[in-house]
């Protein structure tokens, strides 16, 4: 049988591979499904977290799987996405904030580590600067299941992107209006460019 990445709300099982929430600002359990060594993952984590800085997630991830976590990463706004924090035991140990993505890179495998954490109905996620792109993370209860959903929520969005697992992230799908119209998954964090600044309250059940 594949393994599946979980979710729990509200004490209930849900996968997250074909699964509804139906939720507002419930607390959730999630097990990312860090299945393949040194590939790049992204990782969204709940608004409300119990995390302050990247080495509290790189120890988390160590603490489930022993020596798995090798960096913690994120996208800071930049063209293209080429400026990143990073910490990999040392390095920059960047804050954490509830809608920023996070880029995870394990060896071996980790399949037992627990994010926890609620959703903030009311909370803003702003897109500042046109064409820089944003690491952003995703309610794990959204509405949208495709990426021609989710880009058409957020106002004057230019492109969306996945990171699919992959050496180094190099692996990308890309939506922009056409192109690759991907699914969305639960758990994983999505890069956005913007033509314009933009204030975004993202959809959810």
């Amino acid at each position: 049988m594949v393994k599946r990445m979980k979710l729990w709300v509200a004490g209930a099982f849900l996968l997250a591979v074909g699964g509804t929430v139906v939720a507002s600002n419930m607390g959730f359990k999630l097990v990312p499904d860090l299945n393949q060594a040194n590939k790049v993952f992204t990782l969204s984590l709940p608004q409300n977290n119990n995390y302050t800085l990247a080495h509290e997630v790189f120890d988390d991830i160590n603490a489930s799987c022993p020596g798995a976590a090798q960096i913690v990463e994120t996208v800071t706004p930049s063209v293209g996405g080429k400026t990143r924090q990073t910490w990999n035991g040392t390095g920059d140990d960047f804050p954490i904030t509830g809608d920023q993505g996070l880029l995870i890179t394990v060896s071996p495998t980790c399949t037992s580590y627990v994010v926890v954490g609620s959703h903030n109905p009311s909370h803003h996620v702003i897109f500042s600067s046109a064409g820089l792109m944003y690491l952003t993370g995703i309610p794990y209860h959204t509405t949208a299941t495709s990426a021609s959903e989710l880009y058409n929520t957020i106002p004057n969005a230019t492109i969306l992107e996945r990171i699919v697992p992959s050496t180094g992230g190099k692996t990308r799908q890309t939506w922009n209006g056409t192109g690759d119209d991907f699914p969305i998954k639960i758990g994983e964090s999505y890069l956005v460019v913007v033509g314009a600044s933009s204030d975004w309250v993202p959809s959810h059940y």
